[in-house]
């Protein structure tokens, strides 16, 4: 009963968002716009690429101390999330629907 009762959560959950989104129209809004085009020029600049680096040197040397690999996969996630995902998510709120 807890799994059926999940997923009638999770199929209700999305209904709403899925028509809750032909509502919202992401971009139009230019309240903080000064705010988002300063911290995206800093995160695609050189503090994103020393994010991304930081993280995979991290992941590195925490994956040679405990002779694992999943540390340096965190790492190199994290340094593709900081190196590629500000240019996605500003993909993601420009789109025009």
């Amino acid at each position: 009963m807890k799994n059926n009762a999940k997923r009638d959560a999770v199929i209700a959950l999305g209904v709403v968002l899925a028509l809750g989104s032909a509502v919202v129209l992401a971009g139009t809004d230019s309240t903080f716009a000064t705010a988002t085009t300063w911290l995206n020029d800093k995160l695609t600049g050189s503090l994103g690429k020393t994010f991304a680096l930081g993280s995979l040197a991290v992941g590195l040397g925490i994956g040679i101390v405990q002779q694992s690999v999943m540390a340096v996969a965190v790492g190199v996630g994290m340094a593709l999330t900081a190196s590629i995902a500000p240019g996605i998510l500003s993909g993601i709120f420009s789109a025009v629907m």
